[in-house]
Order: structure tokens, then sequence, then C-alpha cells
């Protein structure tokens, strides 16, 4: 059985910073990669870490656009590659033939 942890033992675990986290249907993840989140839009990737003190889990600390920075665990976060997006020349000449 695993040792219980006083407080003390407790205060001085910290998140360690990892270079790269592999997630599925998005491949290797690094600082500095920009990636999207159907509710907070499109951000860029600032950290990653694992937080046993916290969570236990990974974090990928991600500062987007439109809502600063979040702390999400990757494995529910339902983060994705960021979409390409059409050029306003492309849908106007698109509509010609």
């Amino acid at each position: 059985m695993p040792k219980k942890l006083d407080a003390k033992e407790l205060d001085s675990l910290e998140a360690k910073e990892i270079d790269s986290l592999k997630l599925e249907g998005i491949g290797e993840v690094k600082p500095g990669m920009k990636l999207e989140h159907p509710i907070f839009g499109l951000g860029v990737v600032v950290g990653i870490y694992f937080d046993f003190h916290v969570v236990g889990e990974n974090t990928i600390r991600i500062k987007f656009e439109k809502h600063g920075l979040k702390a999400l665990v990757p494995e529910y976060a339902k983060l994705s590659l960021p979409k390409p997006k059409k050029s306003l020349l492309r849908n106007l000449f698109n509509g010609i033939k």
C-alpha cells in the first residue's frame, strides 16, 4: 500500500513541466503549437505539465485569443488542430463558374 503523504510533503510536490505530450487525434503537442477548443476557440500552448498535487494528470496550459489562459486536462478537453480557414477571395471566386 502506498505511503500516505502528510500536508508538508503534499505542499512540496510541484507540477513537473514536460517537453511534449502525444494526444490521440492530434499527435505530438508542444509549447507554441496552436490548438482549438470547441468553446474557448483558438489558442497557443504555453506549457505542458504533470501535476500530481492538483489532479494527478497531465494538464495543458493554453492561452486562448478570447478567453485568456486555461489549464485543461487533454483527455477531457476535446482539443483539435485548428481547422483551415477559407480565404474571402476563395469564397467569392468559388461562386463564379
